[in-house]
């Protein structure tokens, strides 16, 4: 971040706090940065909108979904990888092999719907596209395959849509797989268009979001340690009304479903844990 004129105040330690509970209530996030690092954040925001009274600037914050926006993307790391939790994508690969066997006999066309809810630069929702590459045909078997990739970062979507990244980035993917996927740019590797067309990268506030569908399976990623308890308990509930019945949740290696009135059943393999939605709508529904 640029060097903060000195003509802007020195935000103290209540108005810190009270910036803190407006990007909670607005986004859902708690904002654990240190105090130095917001104070800039929100010191750079004042300059951009020429405002000079931090009491102006909490204000119009209040009702100002851009302004806050603007400083996640400054705060937020959104720290992700290809394949960062690899045996969440051996349980997609499971779930997806299931599936085939399942669905094989009773129709010649299906239809996968997969959110990556908090997808950062991308990286993730990629993974995603080339787990169901491999598991499943999609230019046989009549399978569709539409990836929904959101985050409330503007830049980091933009890197998203891009699809090019540093060859380190793709030191966890197998040289046949970067072969079959992507292209080599110089030092950088591009997305090939197969991989691009199957994800559509969107704006997305968790806090609020907007219906876009039911899905099969929903990967929410490292992304509820950054949101209030109660926030939390919200969002799954969310996601739980955006699964399928009988879809799938996938969270970070490490984390655990927090508490809320959902029906989900925990399933355990190679020490990773995935989250199924009931299937009580199934059967009502005679399947």
């Amino acid at each position: 971040m640029r060097k903060v004129a000195a003509a802007y105040p020195v935000i103290q330690e209540h108005e810190l706090s009270e910036l803190r509970l407006i990007l909670e209530r607005n986004l859902g996030v708690v904002m654990n940065a240190p105090r130095e690092v917001l104070s800039r954040a929100a010191a750079e925001l004042m300059e951009t909108r020429g405002i000079g009274v931090v009491g102006t600037l909490l204000e119009q914050l209040r009702d100002w979904n851009a302004g806050c926006e603007h400083l996640a993307e400054c705060l937020l790391d959104g720290e992700t990888g290809f394949f960062r939790h690899p045996a969440a994508f051996e349980a997609l690969t499971a779930i997806i092999g299931s599936r085939v066997q399942v669905l094989k006999p009773i129709d010649s066309s299906h239809n996968l719907r997969i959110w990556s809810a908090g997808c950062s630069t991308g990286e993730e929702a990629y993974s995603i596209a080339v787990t169901v590459c491999e598991a499943v045909n999609l230019n046989a078997g009549g399978w569709k395959l539409h990836i929904v990739a959101s985050d409330i970062r503007r830049n980091a979507l933009e890197t998203a849509r891009r699809g090019l990244y540093p060859k380190a980035a793709l030191g966890q993917i197998s040289h046949r797989l970067i072969a079959s996927y992507f292209a080599r740019l110089g030092e950088h590797f591009l997305a090939k268009p197969r991989l691009r067309n199957l994800v559509t990268f969107s704006f997305m506030n968790l806090a609020k979001p907007d219906f876009i569908g039911q899905f099969d399976c929903i990967f929410c990623m490292d992304v509820l340690p950054h949101f209030s308890t109660r926030q939390r308990a919200l969002l799954v509930q969310r996601l739980h009304l955006y699964l399928q019945p009988g879809g799938y949740l996938f969270l970070g290696q490490n984390e655990s479903l927090p508490a809320a009135e959902v029906n989900f059943q925990s399933q355990t393999s190679g020490g990773y844990t995935v989250y199924q939605k009931g299937m009580a709508a199934v059967a009502k529904a005679g399947a």
